[in-house]
């Protein structure tokens, strides 16, 4: 009689196949149980002798990160997947749709969805439970595979005397969309498609709370779980609670009635009642989050030479000492008596200058200069505000197909403007012909020249734009930024979306050689529509401005995007702005950023940008 077989007589291979198929079908959480079961399969799970194992189960759920083109750490396989599988595991628990009755529908006449606020006001959770789910989402989103390249046109050669820099904006803007075009369908995302089944009902709503109510005490700003809240909003959009219809959708919202309560944040809520009853509508959600964003996007007093006048970390010098970004002002006003003090380019109500940017008297310290590209982190939760406000306005005004086009998570990818690598030209007698500046970068002995083996348009600078500026009547920016708090219920932003054509005219030195000494700084120059730009072809008088600026690094891994454009009928300079790459380089979703006077004298407006290139 033949002995008795166990599971263990098998090969190894055959049962670490067996758990990689689990994972593949959608169970990850089959491996943990297994490697529970006995000391054999913890063994083969846990102390193998090499991650082989974990590589494969993180492959069948997640990108391969190792396609990206800067891969700055090293690849924790098993680490990465289960933070990751964590993750999804607490959002699945904690978040939940709202269901809509048809009771509740027939009772009113309106899109309000109403509910009692104190069944959400236990939901306050843990800021570093928070922190880490946030930056779980956060790292897939960076790792996604890049994206297939779109087809690149290329742009105007050198303009004729006389002629604007970059002629035929009109034409160019006839012949584009206005969004991008669509993903290419060839290489799909599994990070994207997880993202999406992930947060398909949402975060939990003692995340989403954060972002539309005012329920948080100002230090909340300096914490980790403001700035990954943000930075995801910047990206991904806010996200609202969803309404599900049990009699339209199939799906029925489903929450873990042994949860255990989380612990309370430290950081102070307040502004909530519960004897209060909310509009959970999605309408009313958004509304509430860009009520909250506005005093952040339009802060007049934001502006600062300290943030080099973007949407940047205030940098805090200390005399004798380094210079540190710091994560708000919040953190500052914390340390300070008075906003003056606090404030490096204060200009006292009694001082005869106009400009914050003129030095101080003798008897104050000097004004210090502009921080360096080493100094410079994005600010996300000033660039989370401009997202809000940007995206309720074209909710408002544009249809649902073409905002679609614009916000699908496939275009925050790397790659989708990145020109493919010229390869040089062969000659008849079988040699190549490289590009002159190239080979003779190649020849140079000197080491502060080896960036020029770099120079190309890696980040897809060179290329038709469409811009979204969003802007408030410099009355009503006066009043709100005094007195107002940006309640009044009928304040509107004007908004306009200008095409623009860059082109690039020359490189320099990268912004940061030690860490990405293959990313010369890009000089481009082209050209823009102004507030009053029409767009039709038979218009001979379009509002066309010219616009230069440069592309650079900055230390976390972002694209800066520094754009200046001159007034109308001039070459004066009298717009700068400051954007902020959405995503890997060369994305299709653009750059995020603000706007404000290329002077930076006191007073001046700001307001936000968006940029996204469509051919």
């Amino acid at each position: 009689m033949p002995a008795r077989c166990h599971l263990f007589s098998l090969p190894a291979e055959l049962l670490e196949n067996v758990l990689i198929r689990c994972s593949a079908d959608g169970h990850p959480l089959s491996v943990a149980a297994v490697a529970q079961t006995c000391r054999q399969f913890r063994t083969l799970v846990y102390h193998a002798a090499d991650r082989h194992l974990w590589r494969a189960l993180f492959l069948t759920t997640f990108d391969d990160p190792r396609l990206l083109a800067h891969l700055k750490s090293e690849i924790y396989w098993q680490r990465d997947f289960t933070e990751r599988i964590w993750a999804a595991r607490v959002i699945q628990r904690s978040a939940r749709t709202l269901t809509v009755s048809t009771k509740k529908r027939a009772l009113r006449s309106t899109s309000a969805m109403m509910y009692p606020i104190d069944g959400f006001l236990e939901e306050t959770g843990n800021p570093d439970k928070h922190a880490r789910v946030l930056n779980a989402l956060l790292t897939v989103m960076r790792t996604a595979c890049p994206s297939a390249p779109h087809q690149i046109r290329p742009i105007s050669a050198e303009p004729t005397a006389g002629q604007p820099p970059v002629p035929g904006l009109t034409r160019a803007h006839a012949r584009t969309p206005v969004y991008p075009p669509p993903v290419p369908s060839q290489a799909s995302s599994l990070n994207i498609a997880w993202l999406k089944d992930t947060l398909s009902r949402g975060l939990p709503f003692s995340i989403t709370q954060i972002i539309s109510y005012d329920t948080l005490a100002v230090e909340w700003y300096t914490m980790p779980e403001g700035q990954a809240l943000c930075q995801l909003t910047a990206y991904l959009d806010f996200l609202p609670i969803p309404l599900v219809d049990p009699d339209i959708d199939d799906a029925t919202p489903s929450t873990s009635s042994r949860q255990r309560k989380p612990r309370k944040s430290p950081v102070r809520r307040k502004g909530l009642k519960t004897a209060e009853m909310i509009d959970m509508s999605e309408e009313a959600q958004r509304a509430r989050a860009r009520e909250h964003a506005r005093p952040h996007a339009f802060d007049m007093g934001y502006l600062s030479r300290r943030r080099h006048w973007g949407p940047y970390l205030a940098v805090r010098r200390q005399r004798g000492g380094p210079s540190e970004p710091v994560m708000s002002d919040v953190e500052a006003d914390l340390d300070e008596d008075t906003d003056t003090d606090y404030d490096a380019d204060y200009v006292p109500p009694d001082d005869a200058s106009t400009s914050s940017a003129t030095p101080e008297p003798a008897a104050a310290p000097a004004i210090s200069a502009l921080p360096s590209p080493e100094e410079l982190r994005p600010d996300w939760t000033w660039l989370a505000a401009a997202r809000i406000v940007a995206q309720c306005k074209l909710r408002q005004h544009v249809n649902a197909e073409d905002i679609a086009k614009l916000e699908n998570w496939n275009n925050l990818r790397e790659g989708a403007w990145i020109p493919e690598p010229q390869q040089p030209s062969v000659e008849a007698d079988g040699t190549s012909e490289e590009n002159p500046l190239q080979a003779e970068a190649t020849q140079s002995k000197e080491p502060d020249e080896e960036w020029k083996r770099y120079e190309r348009d890696w980040a897809g600078a060179e290329g038709v734009w469409r811009r979204l500026v969003c802007w408030l009547d410099y009355d009503d920016l006066l009043y709100h930024n005094s007195y107002g708090a940006f309640l009044d219920a009928d304040l509107d932003e004007a908004w306009i979306i200008v095409p623009m054509s860059l082109r690039i005219t020359g490189y320099s030195a990268p912004s940061l050689p030690h860490l990405y000494p293959d990313r010369p700084t890009i000089h481009v120059e082209g050209e823009m529509g102004g507030a009053g730009w029409v767009g039709s072809v038979d218009v001979g008088d379009n509002d066309i401005r010219r616009a230069y600026g440069t592309v650079s690094m900055l230390p976390d891994g972002e694209v800066r995007w520094s754009i200046t454009s001159s007034a109308p009928g001039s070459n004066e300079d009298e717009w700068a702005s400051e954007a902020v790459q959405l995503g890997g380089v060369g994305s299709a979703m653009g750059a995020l950023g603000m706007w404000t006077g290329a002077f930076h004298e006191d007073g001046d407006p700001l307001g936000v940008l968006w940029q996204w290139r469509v051919e």
